[in-house]
Formats: C-alpha cells, sequence, structure tokens
C-alpha cells in the first residue's frame, strides 16, 4: 500500500508540448472525446423525447435519469480499483466499443420491449462509463505534463459545452424528422471513432498501465487484496488536504446546484410564464456561456493557480444563480444566464490539475471513482430534497438559497484549499 501512495504523480516525465492541442496524443483524445460528447448530447436527448412519446408519464422519463444513476452507487469506488489495474489505454477502447454496441440495442428490439430496452441500454452505457472516465484521467497523466494539465482540461471543457450547444438543438428535430434511428446511429457510431483515436496514442507501457510495473500489487489477488486497494484509495482522499478540502467544497457546491437541475424546468413555467418549450434554448444559451467561459479560463491557467479558478468559478456561478433566480421575465432570464454560466467552464480548468497533479498514477482510478460517487449521491440528494421544498415553498426562492449555499462553498475553498500542490507534504489531515 506505501508503494501506491508515495508514488510520483506520474511514472515519466513529460516534456510540454505547443499549441492549443499541446501534442498528437492529446489531440487524438481531444478530438475522440469531443465527437462522443456530441453524440452523447444527441443521444440522450433523443432517448428523453422517445421514452416521453412511448410512455407519456413524468415517472418514465425519471426512469431514464434512475437507470443512468443506478451503475454509479453499484461499482462506487470499486471500479476505480479495476482502473488502476488494467491498462488505461484498453479500458478505453473497450469501454468504447462495448458502449457503441450497446447504444444500438433499442433499435434491434421488438417494440413490446422498447421501454426496456432503453433503461437497460441507458444502465449499461452508465456502467461502461464507470470504467472509461477514471482510465481518461489516468491517461491524460500520461501524455499531458503537469503544468499543461488546466490547459488540456479547458479544451475538453470547451468541446463538452460546445456539444451542449450543438447536441440538443440537432436531437429533437432529427426525431420528429426521421425518428431515432439517425441520433442511436451517431452516438454509437461517436464511440467507434473515440476508440480509433484511443487506440493512436502512444506512451510507453509503463505510463498506460503503472500496476503491472508494481511486483508487489501486481501479485496480490482475491477479494482481500481488492479491498485493501479500495481502502488505500479512500484512505488518499481522507488524509491528502488539498483532494479532501476539494471534495468537501464540492459535496456542499452539488447540494447547492442540485436544486437547479430539478427545478429549472418549474422555474421556466412558473416565475418566466412560458411554455417549457423554451427550455431548449435555455439551456443552449447556457451551453454558450459555458463555452465563453473554458476559454477565457485556459488563457488564465496559465497566470492563475487552479485552486483560484476553482474556487473562484464556483463563487461567481452562486451569485449568478441568486441573480437568475430572481428573474421574471424570459429575454433578461436568457442574458443573465449566458453571463451566470460563463464561470462553469473554469470549474473543470481549475478542478483537473489539482486531481491529476496531487493523485499518485497508480491509484488515480480510485481518487476519480470516489470523487464521482460522493458528487453523484450528494446532486440525487439535493435534487430529490429541491423536488419536495419544490411543493411549500417558491421554486425562484429554493434556487436563490441554492445560490446562497454555491457561493458559500465557493469562499469555504477559497480560504480552505492550499495554496500549490507542494503543500501536500505539509497539509495532511
Amino acid at each position: 500500500m506505501q508503494t501506491e501512495t508515495t508514488a510520483h504523480s506520474g511514472p515519466l516525465v513529460i516534456p510540454p508540448g505547443k499549441g492549443l492541442l499541446i501534442n498528437r496524443n492529446f489531440t487524438l483524445l481531444a478530438i475522440g472525446q469531443a465527437i462522443s460528447n456530441l453524440g452523447d448530447f444527441v443521444y440522450s436527448t433523443t432517448l428523453l423525447v422517445w421514452v416521453y412519446t412511448l410512455n407519456h408519464t413524468a415517472m418514465a422519463v425519471s426512469g431514464v435519469m434512475l437507470a443512468q444513476y443506478a451503475p454509479i452507487f453499484v461499482l462506487g469506488p470499486i471500479a476505480g480499483v479495476f482502473v488502476d489495474r488494467w491498462n488505461r489505454r484498453s479500458t478505453m477502447i473497450i469501454s468504447d466499443l462495448a458502449r457503441a454496441a450497446i447504444a444500438l440495442l433499442p433499435l434491434l428490439v421488438p417494440s413490446a420491449v422498447r421501454l426496456p430496452a432503453i433503461y437497460a441500454s441507458v444502465f449499461l452505457l452508465s456502467f461502461c462509463s464507470r470504467f472509461f472516465t477514471p482510465a481518461r484521467s489516468g491517461i491524460l497523466q500520461a501524455i499531458v505534463a503537469p503544468e499543461q494539465q488546466g490547459q488540456a482540461a479547458a479544451v475538453g471543457q470547451a468541446t463538452f459545452a460546445l456539444s451542449i450547444v450543438i447536441g440538443p438543438t440537432l436531437a429533437t428535430p432529427l426525431y420528429f424528422l426521421v425518428g431515432p434511428t439517425i441520433a442511436v446511429s451517431i452516438n454509437a457510431t461517436s464511440f467507434i471513432v473515440s476508440a480509433l483515436c484511443v487506440a493512436l496514442i502512444r506512451a510507453p507501457r509503463e505510463a498506460l498501465h503503472p500496476y503491472a510495473f508494481q511486483r508487489e500489487q501486481a501479485e496480490a489477488k482475491g477479494l482481500r487484496a481488492i479491498g485493501k486497494e479500495l481502502v488505500s484509495g479512500l484512505h488518499f482522499v481522507l488524509t491528502t488536504r488539498i483532494l479532501f478540502m476539494v471534495t468537501v467544497m464540492a459535496l456542499i457546491a452539488m447540494f447547492g446546484s442540485g436544486a437547479l437541475n430539478a427545478l429549472d424546468i418549474i422555474f421556466v413555467s412558473q416565475r418566466l410564464h412560458i411554455s417549457t418549450a423554451y427550455y431548449g434554448p435555455l439551456m443552449a444559451v447556457g451551453g454558450a456561456g459555458t463555452l465563453l467561459g473554458a476559454i477565457v479560463a485556459g488563457l488564465l491557467v496559465r497566470k492563475i493557480r487552479p485552486q483560484r479558478i476553482l474556487t473562484g468559478s464556483i463563487i461567481l456561478i452562486g451569485l449568478g444563480f441568486i441573480l437568475y433566480a430572481l428573474q421574471t421575465h424570459y429575454l433578461a432570464a436568457l442574458i443573465v444566464i449566458f453571463f451566470a454560466m460563463i464561470p462553469q467552464g473554469g470549474i473543470d480548468v481549475g478542478f483537473a490539475p489539482l486531481l491529476i497533479n496531487t493523485t499518485p498514477a497508480a491509484i488515480i482510478g480510485r481518487v476519480m471513482s470516489v470523487f464521482e460517487t460522493c458528487m453523484y449521491g450528494m446532486s440525487l440528494l439535493s435534487a430529490a430534497l429541491a423536488g419536495y421544498l419544490g411543493q411549500l415553498y417558491p421554486v425562484y426562492l429554493i434556487l436563490a438559497v441554492s445560490g446562497i449555499i454555491l457561493t458559500l462553498s465557493g469562499i469555504f475553498g477559497w480560504f480552505a484549499i492550499p495554496n500549490t500542490v507542494a503543500e501536500l507534504s505539509q497539509n495532511s489531515r
């Protein structure tokens, strides 16, 4: 266990790259992820419309979300244990190819079982993602120099935000013009493209599969060994001040932001007094703000520490939520949500370097899985609580309180998170 936690955060020295896309390996990863993200948003939007046309109930649509979240808690940090044991590139390729096949499932079954097939497809896609996402963090650790992790995160966040703008915009007209076949095929193809891009990445095997080079760990087998490795990942998060404080701050922030996910569409109807059909453009405008924010954060990350970008972004988002909650006109809400979501582009730009540069390569999968499980869990709790409170209090008031909680979480992180990763050894709990 000691071998893992004292290892260097990257097994090999990676020379800094040049240009926006840093180096050949990152360019391949970024292209693959950009295409995959676009396919994801086209697919997820199409599924929501498809499920509603099949059943016409809110409960049926909620089933999609339940199927998506369930694997996160079924697998949890255990998935990270296996990601750390396996070759990260192979894990990503197999996950992508599996998701390409799974995405087609709803088209291959009889209409009588189509709704269960959609739920099964969403569940299995999310299951595979529990391995893909931590492995991607490990790949980034192996192909991008530590000082350029913020730049890499900015590129990833920008392409993700662009997918939010384009994906839902394409999905709805495609569905009503030609049905779900095109959207499902786009998503399946995007996974294949992503797998091909990852397969072309070239890096030393020691960087892609550090577990194989640790004799003590490579010889450990059985449930007891898996349990010890799981505990070591949890222990690292709890005893590393940077990660622990980031996790505490993120839990507070997710407790606040979950309300927006649950109540925003109700806010559009009750507070802005317009049809929920206008909710889509509101999301697209927010995505455009996030895209701009990612670009700005990518420029600032070379001059401002990731901690400051992360916590400052959360503070500004919280203030933006408060202002958004007070709007009563749709046009004003569009303007406010655009500016309120600009700081969203800085969150991953600040968070990714802290996680990747603080965590040893040998346990990056477990640490990422622990963080992801905590965040999704708090988001679900917040959404459920907001849904309950929304029956008792005005929705705009709940959103305003959520904004206050977000702001306070950012202020907490501003003072609690150490200023540099170099303070790691001096700032253990």
